[in-house]
């Protein structure tokens, strides 16, 4: 396989047996919305579980609502595009920040409304954050992660691990409390929670 420029990504994080490469149409839709390294990786690598599933790589259709709902947005904004999500419901969003090529990663996390900027650019997130053993661990949390996969098995598609109860609703980041369920909805639940409180 030739060497592509989120190569370092994939080095770490190898693709699950369930990627799969979208369609030309798909590919092309996003063409001048996200950078070429990572629809690259779509087209050679594909879309789903890296790493056995503690990183999914994903269709940005099937989550710019929860995205959008997250951040408040009635209307979709294409500057704003999911482009990944942890096994625990992390979303990680692409922000176009001007014409002239400024960009940036930022993340939400569901559980406790976390947010922030991971990266600069699209290749220096995938490249180098996810890289970093340290960045790893306070993103995506494998430790947990392991525990999680022998306890729940293996997330399908748009599947996370989530915790039962919420921990906004007094759970704690313990294996104890971890279940597997539908991603989408879940994101929901925990908006409708962090809107209450």
């Amino acid at each position: 396989m030739s060497i592509i420029t989120l190569q370092n990504f994939i080095d770490h994080h190898k693709p699950g047996e369930l990627t799969q490469i979208p369609g030309r149409d798909l590919i092309e839709s996003y063409r001048t919305l996200l950078p070429d390294s990572l629809l690259e990786l779509w087209e050679k690598t594909g879309i789903g579980a890296y790493s056995n599933g503690l990183i999914q790589i994903i269709n940005p259709g099937d989550y710019k609502r929860a995205l959008y709902d997250w951040l408040m947005l009635d209307d979709e904004d294409p500057s704003r595009l999911p482009i990944a999500i942890s096994s625990f419901g992390t979303i990680f969003y692409y922000r176009k920040l001007s014409d002239e090529g400024d960009e940036d990663i930022a993340y939400i996390d569901p559980h406790v409304s976390g947010t922030d900027v991971l990266a600069w650019s699209l290749e220096s997130f995938f490249n180098d954050y996810l890289c970093n053993e340290e960045n790893i661990s306070s993103s995506l949390d494998p430790d947990l992660f392991d525990k999680a996969l022998r306890k729940e098995g293996q997330l399908d598609k748009n599947q996370m691990y989530l915790f039962a109860p919420a921990l906004r609703l007094g759970s704690q980041r313990d294996i104890k409390f971890i279940k597997r369920g539908d991603t989408l909805v879940h994101l929901d639940i925990l908006l409708q929670l962090a809107l209450d409180n």
